[in-house]
Formats: structure tokens, sequence, C-alpha cells
């Protein structure tokens, strides 16, 4: 349901409680199952009650499915809750590509707000992955780390990895990176900035040479021309490190 007119003055500023997706081994992989929850629109004028669990259905088009088309491979999605301020629909999920400005809304709902982000995969399948977050935080975790399209860098100036539909492309999302450093020599050391940086916000070193340092640190997204992305460099061109994708954690 939506509730009109003026916002109820005991809840904050754009205020979101639930409204968290899962996908699992025991979900079909076009399917995302969303909990019950209650969020403020995106103009903080109507509050989206949902009273039950639903089901987003990426094989179908319109409330509770994907906005228009067909599920596409390697995309971000974005997850929306949606109502009707008149109160005539009921209020339902829905998704669409991250890149689009706003949601194609079904006929007769006119308010929305962002609750998520879920990726596709290669096959135009939902990735499987892991929702949590509490009031307005998310936090995604994959599965499995996904790789970029850095697997044996060896730039020596920072130089971006590229996290297109691996994390949303919204200005400091803290992205959680997998590395695998392999020095060339020991005490080489690996180091990691937000997209655009100046500054060394994370540094691995190699104790022994060629023997590979793996982790995970955690690192601000930077989105420049419309493109998520961290830096990366190495102390030696005899070095080489693969840049994976853990999760990320957003704001709504």
């Amino acid at each position: 349901m939506g509730v009109q007119n003026l916002p109820v003055e005991d809840l904050p500023f754009l205020y979101a409680y639930g409204c968290i997706a899962s996908n699992n081994a025991t979900t079909p992989n076009t399917k995302l199952d969303m909990s019950a929850g209650q969020v403020r629109d995106s103009n903080d004028n109507v509050d989206i009650v949902l009273a039950s669990a639903m089901t987003i259905d990426f094989t179908v088009n319109g409330y509770n499915g994907l906005d228009t088309g067909d599920i596409a491979a390697s995309k971000m999605y974005a997850l929306y809750a949606i109502t009707d301020s008149s109160n005539k629909n009921p209020a339902g999920y829905l998704a669409s590509l991250e890149s689009n400005a706003v949601p194609l809304m079904p006929f007769g709902y006119d308010s929305y707000r962002i609750v998520g982000y879920w990726p596709s995969d290669a096959s135009a399948h939902l990735r499987v992955g892991y929702m949590n977050g509490k009031s307005n935080d998310r936090i995604f975790a994959y599965d499995a780390p996904q790789a970029t399209a850095v697997t044996a860098g060896n730039a020596t100036s920072y130089t971006a990895a590229d996290l297109t539909n691996l994390v949303p492309a919204v200005d400091k999302v803290l992205a959680s990176i997998a590395f695998a450093f392999t020095p060339g020599a020991a005490s080489r050391v690996l180091n990691l900035t937000p997209g655009n940086g100046t500054g060394n916000a994370v540094t691995i070193t190699g104790q022994v040479t060629s023997v590979v340092v793996s982790g995970n640190a955690n690192v601000f997204s930077r989105v420049s021309a419309g493109v998520p992305e961290v830096d990366y460099k190495v102390s030696n061109s005899g070095d080489a490190v693969a840049l994976n994708v853990a999760g990320f954690e957003y704001f709504i």
C-alpha cells in the first residue's frame, strides 16, 4: 500500500526498513525473494509498505518483475519498492537496469524507492550472492569473488581497474577487493586507492619472492565517465596482481 500526503512525522527523512533481497541455491536464478519492509519514496512524500515477502521474477515484465525487456547478460540491476499513491494498486517490487535514469513504472504506479542492486552473469542469470542490511545501509557479497579485467596487472603507476557491472555505478561505494599479489622480489608492494585517488589507501607487502600474497581489502569505488573503478599499482613491472570483487557496501 502507499500512504499519501504528508510523511509520518516520527519517521526519519528517506528512511528504509527491511526490503532485503535473497538469491541462493534454493531460489531459481531468474528470481529474487524480497523481504517485507517499509520505505519512504524517493521524493520523501509517500510511505511504501510491503506487508509480506514477495518475489521479483525477471522473466516477466511489470509489477514484481522486470520493468521492460528480457534479463540481460553481465549487467547490474537496481531493485525498487513501488506503490500507487492513490492506494488503488498494491505495493510491490520492480527491477530495472541500473543504467536507466528511472524505472519504467507499471501502469497505475507513480512512487518508487531504490532498495538495492543485484548483478546478472554472462549467461543472463542472476549471480548467486547474499544481501543484508539495516536501515539505509546495504551489503552485498558474491558467493565467489568475480574477476575484473586485471588478472596479471603489472602497472607501476596508478591504473584503473574497471568494476562495471560488478559494483553499482554510484560514487563512493565501498568495494571489497580480493587480491592475489605475486611479488617478483621480497618486500615489493601492491597499492590500492579509490579511482583517481592520489594516496596509497591500501599497501600489501610481499615477503618472499614469487610467493602469492592474497586477501581482501576495502576500497572506495569512484565513478569516472560513468565507470566505477578502483586504482592499483605495483612497485615493479616484474610483479603481478589479480583483482576480483568479493562484494560491495552502499547507502540507499
